[in-house]
Parts: structure tokens; C-alpha cells; sequence
């Protein structure tokens, strides 16, 4: 669905379960509350089932409305999960939604105000937590970067070990970034322990993008169906810029920034890839008791 056709889609009234794990490295579960209604509010219905376990609550405001009374909602539900018990669990975020109807100073302003509202009404009532707050829009790539964090929260004992793994590729090869994305959903998992600017994500997405634009036009429309442990891309940029894209496993794929002097050393970089590739595979073998999908 373009960005566009968003506009189409008709309001949550009601509680909507989906499941989205498949071809997905991440079991997503999502649980959809409408705006209009308390999410506590049903004294009958059991929540204690969706917020079993490590999971996400996002709340999304849209900014270009009035959100005082969306803030008080915000503060209300993490006061009854908090006095339920449920809240310890929880990675809560907030999508600062719609944020393309805006200047960058209204953006930063609207950032700091929700901020501040939120964690001192929360502070009022006791309740200390890491609110993490995201700028998104449909029309760029903010949304999925927004999603990588709230992915990457709820993988903590895998997370250290990717980044880790990441450096080790990164640091012999002489490479700018390197992360390791989702292909079903364009989040990346990890990255190296730098952080990564908008503009290297919007270029990774674009790469994966073209991989798959072009793959479609020699393979079946099976989704993902041209990513198999073969997998291996490249493309040049004009600033002498080289993004690599290595299918690894279970759904990951490798994304690559590097200068173009450093092919010099292809053969380095293809060995230390395929030792990344066998360190992940072994990770996660340990992690999901399986073998992993090729």
C-alpha cells in the first residue's frame, strides 16, 4: 500500500488482533486499541494474555490535531497497567505522528512538549519509566526506523550478541556501516554501535528496494522467493559510495556501506562476511533450538 492509499483506511472502532510473523525474522502480534476508547476501560476483558512476556505499547498522537486530551489517555492506560501490575514488561513508546505537516522547529516543539507533559504527569503519580518518543510520518522511511527501535527492544538477548558480530565484519573490512535488516518489514534489527544517520537508512531501504524490484522481474511473485543464502548485491554510487545486501538467514539480510577503495580487499571483505554469516546462523540455532530458514 503507497502512502497515499493510507487515507482510505477506516478508523479502529473496535479491538483488531493480527498476527504478522510470517517471512518476518520477529513473531509480531499486534493488538490494535481504537483512539476513542479506554483500553482498560472493559473490566471484563483479560489483558494480562497480550502483555504477558517482553512486548511494545505504542501510542500514536496526531500532531496536527489537538492532543491534550490524547496525552491524558496516554497517561491514564500506563497508570492502570501500572496498578495492575502489567507495566514492568512494557517498552513504551510514543509516534509523534503525521510530522511531514510540519517546520523542523514545529517538530522539535511538539517533540519536547509531549515529552515533558507526559513524564511529569507520570512523575505526579509515581510512575517512573523511559518514554521513547518517535517523529514518524507515512511519507518517508521515519516510521520504519521508528519500528527498527521498537523491534530491537524487544529482542535484548539477541541484540548485544548481533552488534557485536556487526562490529567484527565492520572494523577488518574498513566498512561505514553495516545492519542487518528484516526484508518482510524494512526495520533493521541491529546495527554496528554506531548510530546511523537518516539519510544511510533511507539508502539501505532504497538498495533492498531495488533488489527486490528487479529480482521480481526474473522470479516467481512468491513473496521473498529470490532471497536465498546465493543472495548477493551491489551498487555504486556517484560520491564513490558501494551498498553491499547479503541474504544471511531466517529472513536477515546484510546491508553494506562502505567507499569504493575498499573493494581492493574484495576478497577479504567476501571472507569475513561468510564468517558472519556462520557466527549468525550458529546464534541462532542456540537461540531458536532450530535450523534456521535458508
Amino acid at each position: 500500500m503507497s502512502a497515499n492509499e493510507t487515507i482510505f483506511l477506516e478508523s479502529t472502532t473496535k479491538l483488531e488482533h493480527e498476527d504478522v510473523s510470517k517471512n518476518c525474522f520477529i513473531d509480531y502480534v499486534i493488538y490494535d486499541f481504537p483512539g476513542q476508547a479506554d483500553a482498560l476501560e472493559d473490566s471484563a476483558m483479560d489483558y494480562s494474555h497480550i502483555f504477558d512476556g517482553k512486548c511494545a505499547l505504542i501510542f500514536v498522537i496526531d500532531v496536527l490535531e489537538e492532543y491534550k486530551e490524547a496525552l491524558d489517555k496516554i497517561v491514564n492506560t500506563l497508570v492502570g497497567l501500572d496498578s495492575k501490575g502489567m507495566l514492568d514488561n512494557i517498552e513504551v513508546f510514543v509516534f509523534i505522528h503525521k510530522v511531514d505537516g510540519l517546520s523542523d522547529d514545529q517538530r522539535a516543539e511538539a517533540l519536547k512538549d509531549i515529552n515533558f507533559r507526559v513524564n511529569d504527569e507520570l512523575s505526579e503519580a509515581g510512575i517512573s519509566i523511559n518514554l521513547k518518543t518517535q517523529l514518524t510520518s507515512v511519507y518517508d522511511y521515519s516510521i520504519f526506523e521508528a519500528l527498527s527501535i521498537v523491534g530491537q527492544k524487544l529482542i535484548p538477548e539477541l541484540l548485544s550478541t548481533f552488534e557485536s558480530l556487526l562490529n567484527a565484519l565492520k572494523e577488518p573490512c574498513s566498512m561505514d556501516r553495516v545492519l542487518l535488516f528484516d526484508v518482510a518489514t524494512k526495520c533493521y534489527i541491529a546495527t554496528d554501535t554506531e548510530s546511523v544517520p537518516t539519510n544511510k537508512y533511507e539508502m539501505c531501504c532504497d538498495m533492498l528496494d531495488l533488489v527486490a524490484d528487479v529480482s521480481n522481474i526474473y522470479t516467481t511473485p512468491e513473496c521473498f522467493s529470490f532471497y536465498d543464502s546465493k543472495s548477493f548485491s551491489s551498487v555504486h554510487l556517484d560520491n564513490g559510495t558501494v551498498i553491499l545486501t547479503k541474504y544471511i538467514c531466517n529472513n536477515l539480510t546484510l546491508v553494506c556501506l562502505l567507499q569504493e577503495s575498499c573493494l581492493a580487499e574484495l576478497g577479504l571483505i567476501e571472507y569475513n562476511i561468510a564468517k558472519f554469516s556462520q557466527g549468525m546462523d550458529d546464534v541462532l540455532k542456540a537461540h531458536f533450538k532450530r535450523k534456521p530458514v535458508k
